[in-house]
């Protein structure tokens, strides 16, 4: 057929004509850019947005969009779009759109029959697919043709567009679409291929559905069809399923389509040879976007034709220095931001940022070199929006199994998984002579002299590392005051705080835990065991929750947030409260939830975070300071309860688990203190920041002050000294993966440098019970409350607390928990540290735990047995 010259209100594939995306639309300029670039692209021309602009001028003309515009309920909205798809019943199309439409026309036979699609500008992109919002008609005849182009615009006006719209932040007010008009294939069997694999996330998958006839069924989901994986590098075909394939559609010559029922169910819908063909075309669509995509496919008498291309909207990325090419060695990484701080939605890019000098800091520290410049020999990397632990490296030093050992104590369910995994996999090359931490073992003589002094002069210690937090904090001011680059004076605060953390802070810690495995070896028959643990000093988590309680006390009585926030502000207070609350902020105004990225809001930034917990702690039964030293009286008299029965066999067991257990004692609670240092230092850096961005914002450069997080710290140092920098656009470029991220609901804390997920084994369960890992024993009833933040609702006391992961934000809702179920962690996480210390029934490692019950629910935690039983679903 010979190509058409397009009309002002049409373009033709293919061709080398260039429309943009708000011409055509997604759906349609991927099949100009297809057919331009030698893909298998049965020809058409697309009906542009301007095509059917005297349509939406006659829509807007009516009183049934004046309704639309006022339309603010669902019902009403619903019912308005309902009204406006039937004016468009009625509408007919001009003199100058007929005769675009027909000069098009032209070059087809009139035997030829056509598809008809939408292609709105906002639909089948990267964030925006619109699956299943508007209408597609097969089997399109040139007579039939103005009444397709009637019901696909009407589509756009759907109801479900139009809820989809606002749920993305998109305007319902200004309903645009194009229109695809192509070559109808007749079929023998067709279906969709994805260039990586949806469920496993794999990016050397291929994974390609099939079903005899046109495609719709598989499209729609009215079949079961059959579904191919095939290995993208090897050109291997790893599975391949059959489907029931209950029901076939098939394009009737005379236009239109039929059904038939289980049409070659049985059999395969593609030979070997098809679905490589088909994976090779795939992989040339994926090239072609440099990016993962998913196709629409069709073979007519054994022709293979590329229908649709769009991106895929629903995976994990991985930034790209993370990801290794095809059939390379492949690195295993462990979210650490999730397991660790709770967080699932994406750090911002002044964060990651930050990070990057963090772990250039330690590396100086440990290893004696910068570990940020070589991905294959670093323990750690800041990825675009996450925090990475790189687990080859440990894989090399330590092995699979004391890597899984390690993280039983943070996360069961990944070590679950690591234990199933093939090592070899992820084995680097890198000699294990490089990875060693030279730097710790060059300062290995003064950590044991310092440990030796801790152990056996406490108190001394103590008044060392007291002076020493005074010490960094009056350093860390200094630092911020100086007008320096910011890169500079973050490296300075690191390397004084880092310093102290690692070389007397967490030899302490790693150290209390070592003792308390042993004093709980030796108590492992007492069944209160637990509480040995509980209410340890020098706990600066549980001292913040404490001060709130005191806060709480002396707050007025029923008063709610808003009414709370203008009386602080005109300090229209009582007196004793508004001493307490100036207290609280000096100290721990620094905090706050996600608080190890630069640009979230502290306390004193924000009251209304620290408003929100004191109104809820205000209706809590009980104080901090009540609950710790309840959890102090069980502890000691445990205790002395163990120690006495030792004392009656063995006097120098009794010995032994005396002098572990007031190492523990005295030294347990230390394990928040590295996370307060930086926090500190964060938070000292984010009001420096701050007031440069405020510079920004009055030089017009910025909009808002939160924009400057979307710049690096190098970046704001540089824009200082260049004003011609363009600052909106630099953040645009930067933030552009983390809009990606942020589409990610559920993050996973495990992932290989080729986007598979593994997943932990599954476990014979017993019906109405999830079993995870015991924490904290104890059994207790109650309804469920499912959390995402901190502060997403109210939380009220009795409640069981179901969360993903929790950091030290969350500690007030333990004061009002009766039990704590996590998906992620292990003892060593915060949740589960935090649950002991209050003595509540705590569960871990239940996966999806936040996803298998409702808010109401009525479950009985078994912390001993580590199961959550429904009880009144």
């Amino acid at each position: 057929m010979q190509s058409i010259m397009a009309d002002p209100l049409v373009y033709v594939f293919p061709s080398n004509e260039k429309p943009t995306l708000s011409e055509v639309g997604g759906k349609g300029l991927s099949l100009v850019i297809g057919s331009r670039e030698g893909l298998p692209v049965p020809p058409g021309f697309i009906l542009t947005v301007a095509f059917f602009e005297p349509w939406l001028s006659q829509l807007k003309a009516t009183e049934a969009w004046k309704h639309f515009l006022v339309a603010k309920k669902e019902k009403e909205l619903e019912h308005a779009c309902s009204v406006l798809k039937k004016e468009v019943t009625t509408f007919t199309c001009t003199d100058e759109q007929r005769q675009a439409l027909s000069s098009n026309l032209e070059g087809y036979g009139h035997e030829l029959l056509f598809a008809v699609r939408s292609s709105a500008p906002e639909e089948d992109l990267e964030n925006t697919s619109f699956a299943g919002g508007y209408d597609t008609m097969l089997g399109v005849t040139h007579q039939t043709i103005e009444d397709a182009l009637r019901k696909i615009f009407a589509s756009c006006l759907d109801y479900r567009v139009a809820v989809y719209k606002r749920t993305n932040s998109l305007d319902i007010t200004d309903p645009r679409i194009a229109i695809v008009v192509q070559k109808q294939i007749a079929s023998d069997v067709a279906g969709v291929g994805f260039s990586l694999n949806p469920l496993t996330n794999n990016y050397d998958d291929a994974v390609i559905t099939a079903n005899w006839g046109l495609g719709e069924t598989v499209v729609a989901g009215i079949a079961t069809p059959d579904t191919f994986v095939v290995d993208k590098v090897s050109l291997r075909i790893k599975s391949c399923t059959i489907g029931t394939k209950e029901t076939s559609i098939w394009l009737l010559p005379t236009g239109g389509t039929e059904e038939k029922s289980h049409y070659r169910s049985p059999e395969p819908g593609l030979t070997n040879a098809q679905a490589i063909e088909l994976t090779k075309l795939i992989q040339m669509v994926e090239n072609l976007y440099g990016k993962p995509m998913d196709i629409e496919w069709a073979y007519e008498k054994d022709q293979l034709y590329l229908l649709q291309a769009r991106p895929i909207t629903a995976y994990v990325p991985l930034s790209p220095e993370l990801v290794t090419k095809p059939g390379a060695r492949k690195r295993l990484y462990f979210d650490g931001s999730i397991t660790a701080e709770g967080m699932t939605r994406p750090i911002s890019h002044m964060g990651t940022s930050s990070f990057h000098h963090v772990l250039s800091v330690v590396g100086r520290i440990i290893f004696l070199r910068d570990i940020t410049r070589n991905i294959d020999t670093t323990i750690a990397h800041a990825g675009d929006g996450r925090l990475y632990v790189n687990l080859s490296t440990f894989l090399r030093l330590l092995g699979k199994r004391r890597i899984a050992n390690l993280l039983s104590n943070v996360d069961t369910l990944t070590m679950e998984t690591i234990d199933m995994l093939d090592g070899d996999e992820y084995m680097p090359e890198v000699p294990t002579i490089r990875l060693l931490p030279y730097g710790l073992l060059l300062q290995a003589p003064f950590i044991l002299f310092f440990l030796a002094r801790a152990k056996f002069n406490v108190e001394v210690t103590h008044r060392r590392i007291e002076a020493k937090r005074r010490e960094f904090e009056r350093d860390a001011r200094e630092l911020i005051a100086q007008d320096r680059p910011l890169a500079t004076i973050t490296n300075d605060i690191l390397s004084k705080m880092l310093v102290e953390v690692f070389l007397r802070h967490v030899p302490l810690v790693i150290l209390s835990r070592a003792a308390l495995a042993r004093i709980e070896k030796m108590a492992k028959n007492h069944p209160a065991a637990d509480a040995l643990t509980r209410s340890l000093p020098h706990n600066i988590t549980i001292e913040m929750s404490i001060a709130l309680s005191n806060l709480a006390d002396v707050a007025p009585a029923d008063i709610n947030t808003e009414e709370f926030v203008e009386r602080l502000q005109c300090r229209d207070l009582p007196m004793q409260f508004l001493e307490r609350w100036d207290h609280f902020i000096e100290v721990y105004g620094i905090r706050g939830p996600n608080e190890i990225d630069l640009s979230v809001p502290r306390y004193s930034d924000n009251p209304t975070l620290l408003l929100e917990m004191i109104v809820a702690a205000k209706k809590s039964g009980e104080h901090a300071q009540t609950v710790f030293d309840r959890g102090v009286r069980e502890r000691e008299a445990v205790f002395e309860s163990i120690h006495s029965t030792l004392l009656t066999r063995d006097s120098r067991a009794a010995k032994r688990f005396a002098r572990d257990y007031a190492f523990v004692l005295n030294y347990g609670g230390l394990r928040e203190t590295h996370k307060y240092y930086l926090v500190l230092g964060v938070a000292l850096l984010r009001k420096k920041i701050i007031a440069i961005a405020k510079e920004f914002v009055a030089a017009k450069r910025l909009d808002t002050v939160e924009q400057i997080f979307d710049l690096s710290l190098e970046e704001v140092d540089q824009a200082r000294i260049d004003s011609s920098i363009d600052l909106r656009a630099l953040g645009k470029r930067n933030t552009a993966f983390l809009r990606k991220l942020e589409r990610v609901a559920r993050p996973p804390t495990l992932i290989d440098s080729r986007g598979f997920i593994p997943r932990p084994p599954k476990h014979p369960g017993r019906e109405g019970i999830s079993e995870g890992t015991p924490i904290s024993s104890g059994v207790v009833r109650g309804p469920v409350k499912i959390l995402h933040t901190p502060d997403e609702k109210s939380f009220l006391k009795g409640e069981i607390l179901v969360a993903r992961a929790t950091d030290p934000g969350w500690t007030p809702l333990f004061l009002d928990a009766a039990a704590v179920v996590l998906e992620i962690g292990g003892i060593l996480q915060h949740g589960a540290l935090v649950a002991r210390e209050y003595g509540l029934p705590c569960v871990v490692g239940i996966e999806n735990a936040t996803t298998l019950w409702k808010d109401g629910t009525v479950v009985e935690v078994d912390g001993a047995a580590g199961t959550v039983r429904v009880v009144n679903p």
